[in-house]
């Protein structure tokens, strides 16, 4: 009853970035808001985005200075470091003026350094604003789902414990980095994103293995079921067989993956540490874009591969594309970078 009270009397939520992943996690918050007859306050750069789950009772504010005048809680769930500078530089400036403090808490996956320098100018602020960088894990269906996996650093314990009850509406779990060190969870996305794209470069090699080898595909998915059954693998593997590579729901893009792996093999040059891994995935991925494909789902990383061992592409529907230079293209992606 204390937490309801709380919520009741003080919090109210702003919410910026309606994209697939923004939106199926406003929307588990704005259900959980409505359950206790609260609305969400949200802002969206393209404003057709926002009258989706306007639907489902959340306010559209109708520019970024009143979500901001009006809220002690805001999220933001962006595409891109540029994204988050252009909407941090503008909620900066509105947190400036405004007489309460303010909680910010940002999603995007986005280089360590810059969580820092927005980190730096909302907490030299008089108003003793807040700034929380959690990234998270899972692709939109599992956003949808409510079961994310969360990351906390920045704060104090109270603070993360507050937000706590707003982070379980929309994850199965949470990681608590326990530092105030923001760059920690930026590191710490970059590191679980490359597992993930690290599986899917062994993925696509290893089928592209199993058919030059006459290996039957389907066999080889019964073998990744049984042995390597964890979710990604199940979901790329199939993907990479079925040939719905090419599809754009529900995915994530080659464009978006290029900057994540771009940020990681930054990061791993800044710290002096080797990522050739990452160098082979950027180099797949970077061949697909180079083809103007870059909003293809990144699993299509796996049809420079197959062009390279004198393979079909894996496109499904979608027209048959020639990738030239096999290895080669892919070694002077990775060079040139």
């Amino acid at each position: 009853m204390n937490n309801l009270l709380h919520l009741k009397h003080q919090d109210r939520i702003g919410w910026i970035g309606l994209g697939e992943m923004g939106y199926n996690m406003a929307n588990n918050l704005q259900r959980y808001l409505a359950s206790l007859h609260l609305k969400l306050t949200v802002w969206n750069r393209t404003p057709a985005k926002s009258q989706r789950i306007h639907r489902h009772g959340a306010h559209v504010a109708k520019n970024l200075e009143e979500l901001v005048a009006t809220s002690n809680i805001i999220f933001t769930s962006l595409s891109n470091d540029a994204a988050v500078e252009e909407i941090y530089a503008q909620l900066i400036d509105y947190a400036g003026q405004v007489e309460h403090s303010i909680i910010f808490v940002e999603t995007s996956t986005i280089y360590p350094s810059l969580a820092t320098q927005l980190s730096q100018k909302i907490l030299s602020l008089p108003q003793k604003h807040s700034y929380l960088q959690c990234p998270v894990f899972g692709r939109p269906p599992v956003a949808k789902a409510a079961k994310l996996i969360w990351v906390t650093s920045g704060g104090d314990d109270k603070i993360i414990k507050k937000m706590c009850l707003y982070f379980t509406t929309m994850s199965k779990s949470i990681i608590h980095l326990k530092t105030p060190d923001v760059a920690k969870a930026c590191s710490f996305k970059l590191v679980g994103n490359f597992f993930v794209v690290g599986s899917m470069e062994v993925l696509a090699e290893g089928l592209t293995l199993a058919e030059k080898s006459g290996v039957h595909q389907e066999d080889v998915l019964k073998f990744i079921e049984a042995f390597f059954p964890a979710p990604a693998w199940l979901e790329y593997s199939r993907k990479m067989v079925d040939g719905h590579v090419s599809g754009k729901d529900s995915g994530f893009s080659v464009d978006l993956g290029l900057k994540d792996v771009g940020h990681m093999r930054q990061l791993a040059k800044e710290k002096d540490a080797s990522l050739p891994t990452a160098d082979l995935a950027y180099g797949h991925l970077k061949s697909v874009q180079d083809k103007g494909l870059g909003d293809q789902d990144w699993t299509s990383l796996i049809n420079p591969l197959r062009a390279a061992s004198k393979l079909p592409s894996m496109t499904g529907a979608a027209k048959v594309v020639e990738y030239e230079g096999g290895h080669s293209a892919v070694a002077n992606a990775v060079r040139e970078e």
